[in-house]
């Protein structure tokens, strides 16, 4: 790992964005790495868009700044494509995972990319599936795993997001969420 793995999460307001960039973030740190997770939004409220960042490194982290130029965008509502901002920084090193339910060649298209890594993975029905309402949050963090297994292992991923899960939600509720992982996992499509 180079001094920073960064990642740019964009969603809206009531997603499980901000959790789930916080919830990855604890899940690498429990593999022994140094994180950082925070938001940024503006008015605190449901369907507004925002940003969330993570930070991963084997040294201490010492800044505290928004992920300029990002390795990974998660992109967790997919009606942002096409919003400013949502391509700042990236280079053709950076890895876009999206929550949609098209193609990864048609999600490509949207978003206008030339020859990034693309994942496309469709969190909103597998949060459907699961709890019957779109908090796509938990299958995007198995989507991510699944794009960077050497940031993290699907399997370290799901070992500590028990951990982390069972001190916020009831245990059903975890079980529910650690599938939720392995199916962003299962389903993701690339191009």
């Amino acid at each position: 790992m180079s001094k920073y793995f960064e990642i740019r999460w964009h969603g809206r307001g009531g997603q499980g964005t901000v959790t789930g960039a916080k919830s990855l973030a604890e899940a690498v740190q429990g593999t022994g790495k140094h994180v950082s997770a925070f938001p940024d939004y503006g008015p605190e409220r449901r369907g507004a868009p925002l940003r969330a960042f993570d930070r991963f490194s084997d040294e201490k982290i010492r800044i505290h700044t928004p992920v300029l130029e990002p390795d990974v965008v998660m992109i967790v509502d997919p009606t942002l494509i096409g919003t400013k901002g949502l391509l700042n920084g990236v280079s053709d090193k950076t890895i876009f995972v999206v929550n949609t339910e098209k193609s990864p060649a048609e999600t490509r298209k949207a978003l206008g990319l030339d020859g990034q890594t693309l994942y496309t993975v469709p969190a909103n029905s597998i949060s459907h599936r699961l709890f019957k309402r779109e908090i796509p949050n938990s299958a995007m963090m198995g989507a991510f795993a699944r794009a960077c297994p050497d940031v993290i292992s699907l399997e370290a991923l799901l070992e500590e997001a028990k951990h982390i899960f069972s001190h916020m939600l009831a245990p059903h509720l975890v079980d529910k969420n650690v599938e939720a992982i392995q199916c962003g996992y299962d389903e993701v499509e690339t191009v």
